[in-house]
């Protein structure tokens, strides 16, 4: 029996090299049917982890600890207590990286030109120097450090819009937790530019010790604890068990897909659309194939009906044909990944604005900026999922003419010879 196969894979090698053009042609095909969806899938899911990550280190983590009632009306009212005792416990868990300490405020800031909606998002200098990009950013004046006071730092939109440069005061009003408004002057120490209309705009930072103070909370008070994880893709986990071991009464742990939904809707319909590309060039290779075994198979009619003829069984020729689709597969598929995957790396570094045109500021996804430095993602379980997908689809290929085999005439085949 092991030998009877060893045979019949022989046979099925030789066979598919009697038309080297043909086999080449196919090989070729199935090659950039692997290829092209495994290179887009590495550089498409390089963007999307650097944009979750730099999101997430800018706002409020891959897992946020807020008020249960926060997500439903994000007021100045709605904060959680106890704060340092569960950031202590956090900061011990091995798979927390970093967590932030967050008080948010939304108000309006006014100067003499004009006034405009803002977002003032208290943070810990220190810590954000390490954690987010923001301080990179900066084009004006320096970032925060610890008990700057009244000093912010604003986008480069903002400044413009109300007319402020480094130095410069503006107020800001508000409501604090008890509802009473108030208002502020603060100074400007920097001005940062992320490309991101939204951010530039109407985003503003200080001191959190300064956000508590215009906000009326006491130091163990925060709107948010943003957690920043080793491993995102693994967050589910860890949400769940922290929800059971560490959350209050008013307390509630979310992922950063319910905090920022827009970011993971835009994710979700561009993978949904790299998908769709795939499928359609898997029909494109599929048929590319189908033609190239079919027309092999239809050629061989009368070879095969002499080998039924004297003996041969009709399960061998078929387990020929498939043996020949398998090979075309083991040859193609991993030839077809190392290609997307060299590709890829050959690109990294390159700025996409540099590759396809257009301005840095039209990258946004959910109101945020993309980074167009093209930072591929080399997972090996999607690019070997993509690689046997493809596999699996061509051995598809191999049903019609192993059925065409068992309708084989033998008398009618070898009637015409």
């Amino acid at each position: 029996m092991k030998s009877k196969l060893l045979m019949i894979i022989k046979i099925g090698w030789l066979s598919i090299w009697r038309n080297k053009r043909r086999t080449l042609i196919s090989l070729f095909s199935i090659v950039i049917g692997t290829g092209i969806p495994t290179f887009f899938v590495c550089i498409a899911w390089g963007f999307y982890a650097g944009l979750i990550d730099d999101v997430a280190r800018l706002m409020s983590g891959h897992v946020t600890y807020e008020h249960i009632d926060y997500r439903n009306s994000p007021s100045n009212d709605l904060w959680v207590d106890d704060i340092q005792k569960i950031n202590k416990t956090l900061n011990s868990n091995a798979e927390v990286l970093f967590t932030k300490q967050i008080v948010n405020l939304q108000g309006v800031a006014h100067t003499a030109k004009s006034s405009v909606g803002i977002s003032l998002m208290g943070i810990e200098p220190s810590k954000e120097i390490t954690i987010s990009f923001l301080p990179e950013t900066i084009v004006e004046g320096e970032y925060l450090s610890e008990g700057d006071g009244r000093w912010v730092i604003v986008g480069k939109k903002l400044a413009e819009n109300l007319n402020v440069n480094v130095g410069k005061k503006f107020v800001f009003t508000t409501n604090d937790v008890k509802g009473e408004l108030v208002e502020e002057l603060f100074r400007v120490k920097g001005i940062f530019k992320t490309g991101s209309k939204e951010i530039d705009g109407h985003f503003i930072q200080s001191d959190i010790e300064l956000a508590r103070m215009v906000a009326g909370l006491s130091s163990d008070d925060v709107s948010q604890l943003g957690i920043i994880v080793k491993n995102p893709d693994t967050h589910e986990r860890f949400l769940r068990e922290m929800q059971k071991t560490l959350a209050k009464k008013n307390g509630v742990f979310l992922s950063w897909q319910q905090i920022m939904p827009d970011v993971a809707t835009t994710i979700r319909m561009d993978r949904t659309a790299i998908t769709s590309i795939m499928v359609l060039l898997v029909v494109i290779v599929l048929f590319t194939m189908f033609s190239t075994i079919l027309m092999s198979t239809l050629e061989r009619k009368r070879e095969f009906a002499s080998l039924l003829a004297i003996g041969t069984q009709q399960i061998e020729l078929k387990l020929q044909i498939f043996i020949e689709t398998i090979i075309f597969g083991l040859i193609a598929c991993p030839i077809g990944s190392l290609l997307g995957v060299g590709v890829a790396k050959w690109m990294e570094g390159y700025d996409l604005m540099d590759v396809v045109g257009g301005k840095t500021e039209d990258m946004t996804v959910g109101g945020f900026g993309m980074d167009t430095i093209i930072t591929p993602l080399f997972s090996a379980p999607l690019i070997l999922q993509i690689s046997i997908f493809f596999f699996l689809a061509v051995q598809l290929l191999s049903v019609l003419p192993v059925y065409l085999i068992s309708r084989i005439s033998i008398t009618d085949e070898l009637r015409s010879i």
